[in-house]
């Protein structure tokens, strides 16, 4: 093993190395905290970076502007770290991750390409799934894992589409994500961590709008601008996406996970999933997500 180009306390199985001149992928280990030789550096890599989770579930520690966050990570799962963001990851175990680090100036032009106008920026964007992005990294970390020399033109076409599946996911200025008016990137990471920390409780517009730093009013414009949903569905949405997770990766009681997900009770969880999800509880939890 050698030491990643992206992350220089891991430790890279394979990946491109610099063959890529606006990119490096790689598939590395982290050691879990504390065990490592190399400490993380105080601040991020100037690229962008996504990481998709490919090992056995375990838990990440990490600061979001200041506030601890922790959540466990399963196989498949996914963060994107803007350029020079310092998360300070810390996790339990072991883990081995593919990753993806992409030139800030590399990827305005793709974006500018794509017809988006002003200066790009991405939001952290922490332990979310796309099957899409995994499939690209997965092939692209296989390109450069095999006997042979990797094609150099397979190799930058996947590149492009992660990074335009990145921008879909956590750009500010890309093509479907230019909205004006909408929050500053910083600001909106700083409500969506605070929704993901009080999913279990009612959370007020007041509340979003103070950690926002607007006016109720004018926050309610901008999120919708930001995110293209009203402050209530995304919140809405957040709550069926850990209840879903939860019910098909855990055998934890219905009513517990409708609590924890914010539904008043397990009633309110069946009939909200059945209104958006055409499914029950139980019968997602028996087909096991498919």
């Amino acid at each position: 093993m050698s030491a990643s180009h992206i992350k220089p306390h891991l430790r890279c199985l394979h990946g491109s190395g610099t063959d890529l001149d606006h990119a490096v992928v790689e598939r590395s280990v982290e050691r879990a905290a504390g065990t490592s030789d190399l400490a993380p550096p105080p601040v991020g890599p100037p690229l962008h970076v996504l990481v998709v989770h490919t090992g056995r579930p375990t838990n990440l520690r990490w600061s979001a502007d200041g506030a601890p966050r922790r959540e466990r990570f399963h196989m498949g799962e996914a963060l994107v770290n803007p350029a020079h963001w310092a998360s300070r990851p810390r996790w339990q175990d072991d883990v081995e991750l593919l990753l993806l680090g992409i030139e800030p100036g590399w990827l305005e032009k793709l974006a500018a390409e794509g017809g988006a106008t002003g200066k790009v920026e991405l939001a952290p964007r922490y332990h979310f799934t796309d099957p899409l992005l995994r499939t690209l990294l997965e092939r692209l970390v296989a390109e450069y894992a095999g006997p042979g020399p990797a094609d150099p033109l397979y190799a930058q076409s996947l590149v492009q589409a992660a990074a335009a599946v990145v921008l879909r996911v956590a750009g500010r200025g890309g093509p479907a994500a230019a909205r004006a008016g909408g929050l500053a990137p910083r600001r909106l990471a700083e409500v969506v961590d605070f929704i993901h920390a009080h999913l279990a409780r009612r959370v007020t517009l007041a509340e979003l709008a103070a950690v926002a730093g607007v006016s109720e009013s004018h926050f309610t414009r901008a999120f919708r601008a930001s995110t293209g949903a009203s402050p209530h569905q995304y919140v809405l949405q957040r709550r069926l996406d850990h209840a879903r997770r939860e019910l098909v990766r855990t055998d934890r009681p219905i009513a517990e996970i409708a609590a924890e997900a914010g539904f008043a009770d397990q009633s309110h969880l069946t009939r909200t999933m059945r209104r958006h999800d055409g499914a029950t509880p139980r019968l997602l939890r028996r087909d096991g997500g498919r």
